[in-house]
């Protein structure tokens, strides 16, 4: 079985979307994966985005992990006594070892969050390198949706590519692989923020591995 409640609009056994630019995010992904070139799973600077959502996450809270991938942040997440529900393109075997764990506390789900079902709302999400690899014209349908996941004042955590020293605008890249990836400025996540119907509360840049390079961390509230 390929995925646990909520269900979502695609296909169940390969995550495929019918729309032609998610396909190309979902065949670059199964091959990072595949090929075991995802480095980001375990990248430290990946791991302190869930760490500032605590700062200001309630208790037990229900949180939505879009593009969860491995899991890792889900599973930072249950082990503080939260409740999960992760989705991601790709199918991974790290799912199960999680499930198994943490029971009813956590469900998966492969396909689009934006095809979810399953009609929910959630006291968090988590977006740890999604946002930055959407096509720019569907940034605002993006957060539309992630915004419709979230109750009212419920939070954000975004991690978005940046760099370690500002830029002075936002930078749009594309890989071989056809993804797109966005260098975001401070100034231009807050405002795509705010247009979107949300509030910042924190910024943080976290320095990468990779010389220059920089997440920028953003936890924001869902306007009411």
């Amino acid at each position: 079985m390929t995925t646990t409640n909520p269900g979502t609009g695609t296909d169940t056994d390969t995550g495929s979307t019918g729309d032609p630019y998610r396909e190309v995010l979902r065949e670059a992904f199964v091959r990072r994966y595949e090929d075991g070139a995802d480095s980001w799973s375990e990248e430290p600077a990946m791991r302190e985005l869930v760490p500032l959502l605590r700062t200001e996450l309630a208790a037990g809270s229900s949180v939505l992990d879009i593009g969860a991938g491995r899991g890792r942040d889900a599973e930072l997440l249950l082990a503080a006594g939260h409740r999960v529900t992760a989705v991601d393109l790709v199918r991974l075997p790290d799912w199960d070892a999680l499930t198994s764990r943490y029971g009813d506390a956590v469900a998966f789900a492969l396909g689009d969050f934006a095809d979810m079902a399953d009609g929910r709302t959630y006291d968090a999400a988590v977006d740890n390198g999604v946002l930055h690899h959407q096509d720019p014209a569907g940034y605002a349908r993006y957060l539309a949706n992630v915004r419709r996941r979230l109750r009212p004042g419920g939070l954000l955590a975004v991690s978005l590519f940046s760099t370690a020293e500002e830029l002075a605008e936002g930078v749009l890249n594309r890989a071989e692989d056809g993804r797109l990836s966005r260098w975001f400025t401070e100034r231009e996540a807050t405002e795509l923020l705010a247009g979107a119907g949300f509030t910042v509360t924190a910024v943080r840049t976290v320095r990468r591995e990779l010389p220059g390079l920089a997440y920028l961390l953003v936890l924001a509230r869902r306007d009411a």
